[in-house]
């Protein structure tokens, strides 16, 4: 069956009440000039405030229920609530909007251009441009990617760097590739943020098996929205805690590496793979701590707290998640070695 070419505008959202008007205001002021189909879906992850009534009184303020689609979301957890929206989307696009972006109003237009000039483009991402709701902390600038604003890469076009994956905010994700994974038994071993649990790493995985069915992630800075930074996530203990969030899927994100080469690694190989990483984070995790020790004046307090979160949990996980990789390592060679991408 052939998936209408258009965009589905997915925003799934906990709890998002006092952020989703900006962010709806913003779709319903989009613009195109050519004739793109498109679509709004909004996913209520569990959400226990009044989220589908406000999102609800929006769509039907500016007259957007033949185009818009709200759906609940009951299994806690963001790539729960994207599967939804991706199942739900009747496109070949999927553009993830967070309830706290808000695109500039010709977003789709020059996205849809450039989705059309390569049929070998499987991720589509823009610039974030912060948007301080109070003064910009002093650390920001140096930590910014970890919150989807800045650059992704230079310059536009497909990204070179095989290590560098799209943050999904202003995303585009081609939802024929990610539903032949899913319709073939795939299950995605992140879950993503779950309510105020800061997990991270659902948007990576879906980069890596997109590039492993064959097709480039590409940037293009003409895409650019706002990301709204409420005053309650900039501050330096909830950055450790994002950034602990980001370490604490290195050993699952990792073991995607084994395929870029080969269709079916044995279990030798992921043994051997494994616990040399395993070896490195927990090497890696006593140096720091031997040098802090033995230099305290090396690094500054940012520096010292930033080390002791993601160094101590990539060295942690490596030890705890073991048999959570295997098992799903099992399961991914079994599937990608079929050669159905």
């Amino acid at each position: 069956m052939t998936v209408p070419n258009g965009i589905s505008i997915v925003i799934c959202t906990y709890n998002g009440a006092e952020r989703l008007q900006p962010t709806l205001e913003a779709i319903f002021n989009l613009t195109t000039q050519e004739d793109v189909p498109w679509e709004l879906i909004i996913v209520d992850n569990a959400s226990t405030d009044n989220t589908s009534n406000l999102a609800a009184a929006f769509i039907k303020k500016h007259q957007f229920e033949n185009k818009s689609k709200l759906v609940y979301e009951s299994k806690a957890g963001c790539n729960y609530a994207r599967l939804r929206g991706l199942k739900e989307a009747k496109y070949k696009w999927l553009l993830f909007c967070d309830d706290d972006n808000h695109l500039f109003s010709d977003y789709i237009e020059k996205g849809w251009k450039v989705l059309q000039t390569n049929k070998r483009i499987g991720v589509l991402g823009g610039e974030g441009i912060p948007l301080f709701e109070q003064e910009k902390p002093e650390w920001f600038d140096q930590y910014k990617s970890s919150f989807a604003v800045g650059r992704q890469s230079s310059p536009n076009g497909r990204i070179m760097d095989n290590k560098r994956k799209l943050y999904s905010a202003g995303s585009f994700f081609n939802r024929e590739v990610l539903m032949n994974y899913y319709n073939n038994g795939f299950i995605a071993i992140m879950e993503g943020p779950k309510g105020n649990e800061l997990s991270r790493g659902e948007d990576t995985e879906w980069c890596i098996i997109i590039e492993l069915a064959g097709y480039e992630l590409w940037f293009n800075d003409d895409l650019k929205f706002y990301h709204a930074m409420s005053a309650s996530r900039m501050t330096w203990p909830y950055y450790l805690k994002l950034k602990k969030g980001i370490a604490s899927g290195t050993a699952k994100i990792s073991m995607y590496d084994l395929f870029t080469k080969n269709k079916n690694p044995s279990t030798l190989r992921f043994f051997l793979f494994y616990f040399k990483n395993c070896f490195y984070y927990n090497l890696i995790s006593l140096q720091f701590f031997l040098r802090k020790k033995i230099h305290p004046s090396r690094y500054s307090t940012l520096q010292r707290d930033l080390g002791d979160y993601t160094n101590t949990t990539r060295a942690k996980v490596f030890i705890r998640d073991f048999f959570i990789v295997f098992n799903h390592f099992k399961k991914f060679r079994e599937l990608f070695s079929k050669n159905v991408f």
